[in-house]
């Protein structure tokens, strides 16, 4: 059970994410108060709000984020809260298991903040993630996200096109600035997909940032034909070794040839290693300039 404070005449986000993630947009989301009669505090049902059965207290005040839907992002926002508004909210998806149901305990403050937690002395915008291509690991590549300006510390996660999370190649690094706001980074390495679409979210009970990128597939590093090559021609060249400078000009091709070859197997021949940490720069679609 997680609890949020509120004061009395403000407004207040309850929180609610699905874990795994997945698109709640067309699924039934009930918000109920199990002491209450009707129990209902909110209903998003059909694509729409549904006030059928919706408890009259609430009535013009309870609202979902819309957009956020699709991410799975199922929070409640109440306006003009009560004293009587303080309770246990029950997190309800039907079309989901019935033993996730997510409880949040809303604390109705009448006049003061003072039972709020300590929030940094200014208000700072949350940037959107910034996306960038660290290098190569193995055939895939390492993409980066890294986010500023949050409080308290949120939670950074990447996303195929299907929703699915990419496992990271690490934990998620955060530093703190001298105003105590946080800055999250996290690395994934991604494969070649059918699209290539992927994606960077950060987010907080209440606010959530996006960025979403495809990758051009001649990006991605291509398997390297040549070194088998390379070694037949230096066998051939060991095997006429009696011609001293045929056997000295062999080995001396089979170097350079390498090593030229490797370069390309490395980079794909699309890709500069040194500028493999320039941030990625998008289109307004997320695609690559």
């Amino acid at each position: 059970m997680s609890r949020i404070h509120a004061v009395a005449g403000g407004d207040v986000i309850l929180p609610c994410f699905l874990k795994p993630t997945m698109n709640a947009a067309s699924h039934t989301v009930e918000w109920l108060r199990p002491d209450l009669k009707p129990k209902e505090a909110h209903c998003y049902r059909d694509h729409r709000d549904s006030e059928e059965d919706q408890n009259p207290s609430y009535k013009g005040r309870t609202s979902l984020f819309k957009e956020e839907l699709k991410n799975g992002n199922v929070s409640l926002k109440l306006t003009g809260v009560t004293l009587s508004d303080a309770g246990n909210y029950t997190c309800f998806i039907p079309t989901m298991s019935r033993t996730q149901r997510p409880v949040v305990q809303l604390l109705v403050d009448q006049k003061s903040h003072s039972s709020l937690p300590r929030q940094p002395p200014r208000a700072s915008p949350r940037s959107l993630p910034v996306l960038s291509i660290e290098g190569t690991n193995g055939s895939g590549l390492v993409l980066r996200c890294e986010s500023e300006g949050w409080y308290p510390e949120p939670e950074l996660e990447w996303f195929d096109n299907n929703g699915a999370i990419l496992p990271a190649t690490g934990p998620t690094e955060t530093k703190t600035d001298t105003k105590g706001f946080y800055t999250v980074r996290r690395n994934v390495t991604i494969q070649q997909t059918d699209n290539n679409w992927f994606t960077c979210r950060v987010q907080q009970q209440n606010i959530t940032r996006t960025k979403h990128i495809r990758i051009p597939d001649d990006v991605f590093p291509k398997p390297c034909q040549s070194y088998w090559t390379a070694g037949l021609c230096l066998a051939v060249g060991a095997a006429v070794g009696a011609v001293v400078g045929a056997a000295v000009a062999t080995p001396m091709g089979y170097v350079v040839g390498n090593r030229r070859t490797k370069r390309q197997c490395v980079t794909g021949e699309t890709v500069d290693p040194e500028n493999l940490s320039v941030p990625l720069k998008g289109n307004s679609s997320g695609e690559l300039n």
